[in-house]
């Protein structure tokens, strides 16, 4: 009888008896919303999160492969476009800061990938840690470019440098919630 009663209770809770089913659309925007939360500009991470076609359906460690998936692509960019700054002749003055920002941004690329690689298997301190050394590489470009006045960088690249730490504030908190 009460096993009975008990059933009779737990129908009567379930969201389907009275029509509010939960829509997993819904629930992935409120995951992301939640995740994004915490981020300095959450618009930035809310974008780069549902601009990715597996974000309906990620939980919190999709979240964070799909924004360390958004470093990269700002990682590979900010290479490309140090590399063509590097190569301008009218730029020959500052050539070698933008030599060794196409490096550091090719490292954190790397790392980023080391990143991904161990959020899927579960090695969460260990991604951490090599979102922290893409940080720190993306963070020593932009001290070139802050310690030598004479550096012109062009709005979106400044843009992409201020991106990319967005991003890796936001991830680093899920991360560490993981």
């Amino acid at each position: 009888m009460a096993s009975v009663i008990l059933l009779f209770l737990l129908t009567l809770s379930s969201p389907l008896f009275f029509g509010q089913t939960l829509n997993p659309v819904e629930a992935g925007d409120k995951l992301i919303e939640s995740a994004c939360h915490t981020a300095e500009v959450p618009v930035v991470c809310m974008q780069c999160v549902k601009s990715d076609e597996r974000s309906g359906k990620a939980d919190a460690v999709g979240i964070a492969n799909i924004i360390i998936d958004c470093l990269m692509s700002h990682s590979s960019y900010l290479a490309s476009n140090m590399s063509n700054l590097g190569s301008n002749p009218e730029h020959n003055a500052t050539k070698s800061a933008y030599e060794h920002c196409f490096l550091h941004c090719s490292d954190a690329k790397k790392a980023l990938n080391s990143a991904a690689l161990e959020l899927k298997n579960g090695s969460y301190d260990s991604a951490e840690l090599s979102l922290r050394e893409a940080a720190l590489y993306q963070g020593t470009c932009r001290y070139e470019f802050v310690s030598s006045n004479e550096t012109y960088v062009p709005p979106n690249v400044y843009y992409d440098l201020k991106v990319f730490d967005i991003l890796t504030v936001a991830a680093f908190r899920i991360i560490e919630k993981l």
